[in-house]
């Protein structure tokens, strides 16, 4: 039990008080007992002398009235006891008489044999004190001696003295009592305002520091020392005061700093304690700061090799020995509490005190998964970047050898009849090579996107012969619902082609036990608001509709992300190359999956203003001309066929296998007053001028130039902007007769 101060301080004054008045009373009663038995002796020898003096001559003369004499002499309360002896001690006298033979004290006797010392002799007992003075006869005479004639005991009674000064003494041990604590009480306030009160505050104000609490400046009382002390405590407190404001300050900016980081901070001690977790360190451990506080760090940041599973070693303990910044290696793992991972990198760093010693370490890391996946998308696309090449070069190959093939279809059809069966074989080559180039565009598209050429067309046939090709072979089947005033569309059928294929092929896939797939085409009118990014106009609305189990509500907002697939050996590209066709041809797609009722994609395409009953969905007849045109091809095999097939048309022809020499032999033809009215060119040579060089040296000769560009690349801008350039028309490979033409056609008569 812990006795206060104030209690302490008053007990030791009371104590001191107490003691005090003790020694007081004592010394008063030594004083007072002492006193008694110098009055006690004085008083009976005075009166023993007396007596001794008034009775020596009837002792003398033996006379018989000695007691009378004695009892008139003897009349004090306190003379108890009077006895009158012979010199040979022998009692002569005594009052009371009943104590006449009481023998006198073997001290005074052997006293008054030795015949020295004083006249009277004293012997103290408990309550009386006895005085023996010698009777001596006086002759009256100065020659004469006086003569001992007896003694005299005088017993003098201290009892009723001692009452009296035992009263006194307890009258005087009261009075001191009150006196003392009436000072005690004085004492104690005096000393209570001047020292314990300013001591006891300053007590309650260090007490309240220790909580943490701040309280106002203590009051200056008291001595100058206690003052002085105040004051200085003041002092200090106030700038104890000032440190921790500048202190939580501090650790205010340290939170909304940690708060603020977007990676993961947790601080330990040297022994591996958690002591700190940021917000973001709490979301990825699973820890809040509370409850890992004083944890080992192992058992906080759980953290893994991906590669053999083994745990990290402690990072705070090789820190702390090593006292360097210190990173982990690649391919770390952190495992959650509760369940969970997320690939990390981080470092850790020793926190040193101003003497430079080691106090703590930082651990920050960072959720690397996000990183990670741009990294493989990055090497996805440096991939696809790759293919494109490829494609592209491949593509390119591939249809000037279409072109050579289908222009010697298209040409040997011109030679046989209509009803025959060769004409029948060769226009399903000539079908079969339309699919070929349908591949290679959708190849160019898939690898490297690019601006649609973009013709007027009807949905009709390009969704027919995507589900006839696709369909082909399954247990799947299309049914139609068209518009009969479908309105055409502006689009590049090749890239619409792809974007139908990737939709019918998703449905079959979503049905693996069959079923069907409904294709609803319909003529829309929408105003601002109605689809999301699309403005106001007319529009052609396409609806695929499959019977499967649909797609699940939390995948459809990722659907059309690059990469993400829920197939086991998807690449995740499809819909995401066809949503971003349909967004090039200024179109919208979204998608509708009710859970158990199947996927709708539905497209919406801007409505080019014809009606699609006025295209001719049959064969269109070969428009002949005459005119002199310019061939320029790398390729032998596409300049022949071309050359062959213009000849066959009424056309007069020069080939070419560049552009420069395309250049030299547009001038030399205008300067012999022959000029080309057409100039068919290539759009790339490989280290050689291509048509993208050639028409700005054409244009310088001739600013009418009629000049049609012709490639393989059909992703490429200048096909689907050719206008910009300086051309007039534009033709893919591979060609046909009838698509040469007719652009042949076009560009004349334009």
């Amino acid at each position: 039990m812990t006795i206060s101060l104030k209690v302490r301080v008053g007990g030791f004054i009371a104590l001191v008080f107490t003691v005090l008045a003790v020694l007081c009373s004592l010394f008063f009663a030594s004083t007072s007992r002492r006193s008694l038995e110098r009055e006690v002796r004085a008083r009976g020898t005075a009166l023993s002398e007396a007596l001794a003096r008034a009775i020596d001559e009837s002792l003398a003369a033996e006379n018989l009235n000695l007691i009378k004499q004695v009892e008139d002499i003897v009349h004090s309360d306190d003379a108890v006891l009077v006895q009158v002896f012979s010199t040979l001690w022998l009692g002569v006298a005594a009052v009371p008489n009943e104590q006449l033979n009481e023998p006198p004290d073997a001290a005074a006797v052997e006293h008054f044999k030795r015949k020295e010392g004083p006249a009277t002799f004293v012997v103290t007992a408990d309550r009386w004190t006895d005085i023996y003075t010698p009777v001596l006869l006086d002759p009256h005479d100065a020659r004469i001696r006086k003569m001992l004639i007896g003694y005299i005991r005088l017993r003098i009674s201290d009892v009723e003295a001692r009452r009296t000064i035992n009263r006194a003494v307890f009258a005087t041990i009261g009075f001191a009592a009150v006196l003392s604590l009436i000072a005690m009480f004085v004492l104690n306030a005096i000393i209570g305002k001047s020292v314990l009160r300013p001591v006891l505050d300053l007590h309650q104000a260090i007490l309240r520091h220790k909580q943490g609490e701040f309280p106002a400046a203590v009051k200056l009382a008291g001595a100058q020392e206690l003052r002085e002390l105040s004051a200085e405590f003041n002092r200090m407190s106030s700038a104890l005061r000032e440190r921790e404001e500048r202190l939580a300050d501090e650790k205010e900016r340290l939170a909304v700093t940690l708060r603020s980081i977007g990676d993961g901070v947790i601080v330990t001690d040297v022994e591996g304690r958690v002591t700190l977790l940021n917000r973001v360190a709490e979301q990825y451990t699973g820890w809040t700061t509370p409850e890992a506080s004083g944890r080992l760090l192992p058992e906080v940041f759980a953290i893994v090799s991906e590669t053999t599973g083994e745990p990290h070693p402690n990072l705070v303990e090789k820190v702390v020995r090593t006292g360097q910044i210190e990173e982990l290696a690649n391919h770390t793992i952190l495992k959650k509490r509760g369940g969970g991972e997320m690939a990390i990198e981080d470092s850790a760093a020793p926190i040193r005190d101003r003497t430079s010693q080691t106090i703590g370490v930082v651990i920050v890391f960072r959720d690397m998964t996000e990183k990670r996946r741009m990294e493989e998308e990055l090497l996805n696309a440096e991939k696809l970047r790759s293919v494109g090449l490829l494609a592209g070069g491949l593509a390119h190959d591939f249809n000037n050898l279409l072109t050579g093939i289908v222009g010697n279809v298209t040409l040997a059809k011109l030679y046989l009849p209509a009803d025959s069966k060769a004409f029948e074989r060769l226009s399903e080559a000539e079908q079969a090579t339309r699919r070929a180039t349908d591949l290679t565009h959708q190849l160019l598209t898939f690898a490297k996107g690019g601006a649609p050429i973009r013709k007027v067309a009807s949905v009709l046939g390009i969704l027919e012969e995507s589900a006839r090709f696709i369909l082909s072979g399954t247990n799947v089947a299309a049914e139609f619902n068209f518009h009969p005033e479908l309105w055409c569309v502006e689009v590049d059928a090749g890239q619409m082609s792809q974007v139908f294929n990737n939709l019918i092929l998703n449905a079959v896939q979503a049905m693996p036990n069959g079923g069907k797939i409904w294709i609803d085409v319909s003529n829309a009118v929408l105003a601002d608001g109605d689809v999301p990014t699309l403005r106001e106009g007319a529009y052609v609305r396409i609806a695929i509709r499959d019977e499967g189990t649909g797609i699940p509500a939390e995948h459809l907002p990722r659907i059309f992300d690059p990469y993400f697939t829920t197939k086991q050996k998807g690449s995740g590209l499809g819909l995401a190359s066809s949503y971003a066709v349909v967004e090039r041809h200024d179109g919208h797609i979204t998608v509708e999956s009710p859970p158990g009722l199947g996927t709708t994609f539905i497209i919406h395409l801007p409505s080019s203003g014809k009606n699609a009953a006025a295209l001719s969905t049959g064969e269109q007849d070969v428009a002949v001309g005459h005119g002199r045109v310019l061939v320029m091809d790398d390729e032998e095999i596409v300049r022949q066929i071309a050359g062959e097939m213009l000849a066959a048309l009424g056309y007069e022809v020069a080939l070419v296998r560049n552009g420069q020499e395309a250049i030299e032999s547009y001038l030399r033809a205008r300067e012999e007053l022959r000029p080309f009215d057409v100039v068919i060119m290539d759009l790339t040579i490989p280290g050689e001028m291509g048509g993208k060089e050639a028409i700005a040296g054409l244009l310088a000769i001739d600013p009418q130039v009629k000049a049609i560009v012709s490639s393989g690349y059909s992703n490429d801008a200048i096909m689907a902007d050719y206008r910009a350039f300086g051309f007039k028309g534009v033709i893919t490979k591979p060609y046909g007769l009838k698509s040469l033409s007719q652009t042949l056609r076009d560009v004349l008569h334009a």
